[in-house]
Formats: C-alpha cells, sequence, structure tokens
C-alpha cells in the first residue's frame, strides 16, 4: 500500500490518506511514544499509565481523521507526537492539583493537632466550603470532600474529567486564600511553589 492513498479497512469502510498514514504508524508510535513519555516526566508517570496516554491520543487523533478535522497534508507523525506530549502535561498537572489539594486539607489537619479540641474539618474547611458561592467548583469540592473518586463526581455532575480537574484547581486556590492564616508558612510556601 503506498503511503497517502485511500484504502478499505477491516470492516470495508473507506480509510482516507491520512488515516492510512495513521494505522501504519500505530505500531512504531505504541513502541516508542510511552517510552518517551516516561522519560519526559521524569519517571513520575508509570510504565503503564504513559501507555495509556499514547493510546487516548492515538485514537483522539483518529476521531478527529475520521470527522474530516485532519486532511492529507498533516504530518501525522509530529501530530500524533504533540497530541500524546500535551495530554501528558495535562494528566501531570492534574496530578499536580490533587497533591495540591492535599496538602491544603493536611495543613489544616495539623492545625487541628496542635490545638486540641479543635476539630478543623467542622470549624475551619466545611465552613470555607459553605462559604464559596454556588457553583460547578463548590460542588466539585463538595463531592471530593465526600470521598467521591473523579470518576463518580464527573458521574454526579454530568461533567468532563478535565472540568473536574480545573474546578478542584480553582477551588483549592480560593479555600487556600480562605484559610491562609490558618496555614502555617511553611506549607503555604511549598503550596505556592507547586502551584507556579
Amino acid at each position: 500500500m503506498v503511503g497517502g492513498e485511500a484504502r478499505n479497512d477491516r470492516s470495508g469502510a473507506v480509510v482516507s490518506g491520512v488515516g492510512t498514514k495513521l494505522e501504519d504508524y500505530y505500531p512504531t508510535y505504541m513502541a516508542r511514544m510511552p517510552l518517551i513519555l516516561r522519560r519526559r516526566s521524569e519517571k513520575s508517570l508509570s510504565l503503564e499509565a504513559c501507555q495509556d496516554i499514547a493510546q487516548e491520543a492515538f485514537l483522539n487523533v483518529a476521531r478527529r481523521i475520521q470527522s474530516g478535522e485532519l486532511d492529507d497534508g498533516v504530518n501525522i507523525e509530529a501530530y500524533l507526537t504533540t497530541a500524546a506530549k500535551n495530554l501528558a502535561c495535562s494528566r501531570m498537572r492534574a496530578r499536580r492539583h490533587l497533591e495540591l489539594a492535599d496538602e491544603v486539607l493536611e495543613s489544616a489537619l495539623e492545625l487541628a493537632d496542635e490545638e486540641p479540641g479543635d476539630d478543623a474539618l467542622e470549624e475551619l474547611v466545611w465552613p470555607a466550603i459553605e462559604a464559596m458561592s454556588v457553583s460547578t467548583r463548590k460542588q466539585v469540592v463538595y463531592w471530593q470532600s465526600q470521598g467521591l473518586t473523579d470518576i463518580e463526581i464527573v458521574a454526579a455532575l454530568g461533567i468532563p474529567a478535565d472540568r473536574v480537574h480545573r474546578e478542584r484547581h480553582k477551588a483549592v486556590v480560593e479555600l487556600r486564600r480562605a484559610l491562609g492564616e490558618f496555614i502555617r508558612d511553611q506549607h503555604r510556601n511549598k503550596t505556592r511553589k507547586k502551584d507556579r
């Protein structure tokens, strides 16, 4: 099969030239890209996570080809590599936001340990959450505080996972401001560095 020609796939549907290039590139891409992503993440992402990211990026690009968003002139190797790297960056950012949320909550809990009889969650964190304006952000942080996973929050609110991550980050920033006077300086500085 010559690179840019259309052909029929296994189901009999016609695959465009760029679709053909994508199919042909798949084995090479899946052998190399997870290793590249793992190295770029400085091994903070597992090989399995990198394989999942590479696969998801491949499927996203395939959908764009199928919907006609990409034409035969696109450099499929460069496009797919960029898509995978961007997706890996988004995953790493989302992970940092979760770590940041955990640190803010941990700081509040340490405060409760220092002042026996005070319940930091009841006296500080819950009122700060309740004081947030009614929004998706408040709903995300409320459901997370109830122990729901991201998948459960996505299902409960009917919003995409990347929006859950964005709203949680905004909520953490808002809560950090509200609880700032109660968070020790060493924790405040550490979370600010991670947030940059």
